[in-house]
């Protein structure tokens, strides 16, 4: 398996390098994620999943993702960050096989939209 750390810094240093960016970079996310979802929807009250971060959940998920870091390295790790922001080569190329297969797209379409509907008409009976 191939190694991208540098040959000049120690194996430990590098997770160690990998564990820490990846706690920092999961605790901006979890701060701005209800920014987003009160960008997603105004009615929602965004200060309500404050809590939900600044909590031990907030606190193990931190802890959880920067454990991860550790143990799988620095090119999984953005790897795994790029597929969650988008920018991962995979979404280019869903987007060219989804332009290629125009009727697979309209049908893959339209069971998200019945899949939705179905949910909030189950939620709110």
């Amino acid at each position: 398996m191939a190694d991208d750390r540098p040959p000049e810094v120690g194996w430990l240093h590098y997770r160690l390098a990998v564990a820490f960016c990846t706690a920092v970079i999961v605790g901006l996310m979890l701060l701005l994620f209800p920014i987003l979802v009160l960008l997603a929807s105004p009615n929602l009250e965004p200060l309500a999943l404050y809590g939900y971060v600044f909590s031990k959940w907030g606190a193990a998920i931190i802890l959880v993702a920067s454990a991860l870091g550790f143990a799988v390295g620095g090119e999984r790790t953005a790897n795994f960050f790029a597929l969650i922001w988008g920018t991962h080569p995979f979404w280019s190329e869903l987007e060219s096989w989804l332009y290629e297969h125009g009727r697979t797209t309209i049908l893959l379409g339209w069971t998200i939209v019945v899949l939705v509907v179905g949910f909030f008409w189950y939620s709110f009976r």
